[in-house]
């Protein structure tokens, strides 16, 4: 009777290892993700100053991943293909940036193109914005309110004196 329960039990310390095990090699795993505009190298080429314009450009590459933020002056095409590991941050393999500017007639002016060695690292400020108020422990906050009101029936509910019972 105890030999089967060893036996039993070993069975069940193998299933766990070889399921412990499989989760531990999977999640070692990378993955790839497109994010952005899918360029078609053909149709971007195919776009040129002095040539083009705004509908032109719309009906050939598509509506913009974004515009200038103060003009309608600039369409920006955008694509990053990023390596996905889990745990890590995404790492970018491959990035282009399809800038199409337009002068005041709506026609192409100009065409930049920017890649992965144009891209900047930028570190974002670790400090905090400071705010009015009081600071809070935890149990201020669950127990703030415990006897702030006074067990009335709220103003409408049809109990009570006020201005609509």
């Amino acid at each position: 009777m105890m030999e089967r329960g060893l036996k039993s039990n070993r069975k069940h310390i193998a299933a766990a290892l070889i399921i412990a095990t499989s989760l531990t090699v999977s999640a070692c795993g990378n993955g790839r993700a497109v994010r952005g505009y899918i360029f078609d190298n053909e149709l971007a080429d195919a776009i040129l100053p002095g040539v083009d314009n705004r509908q032109s450009v719309h009906s050939t590459l598509g509506t913009p991943t974004l515009t200038a933020t103060f003009d309608d002056g600039t369409w920006y095409y955008i694509t990053t293909i990023v390596r996905v590991r889990p745990v890590f941050w995404p790492d970018p393999k491959f990035h282009r940036v399809m800038a199409v500017r337009f002068n005041e007639q709506g026609v192409v002016e100009n065409v930049d193109n920017y890649d992965l060695s144009d891209m900047k690292a930028i570190t974002p400020v670790a400090d905090k914005t400071p705010t009015k108020g009081r600071k809070l422990s935890l149990f201020q906050q669950i127990f703030g309110n415990v006897g702030r009101f006074s067990g009335q029936a709220p103003v409408g509910s049809g109990s009570g004196q006020g201005p609509n019972g």
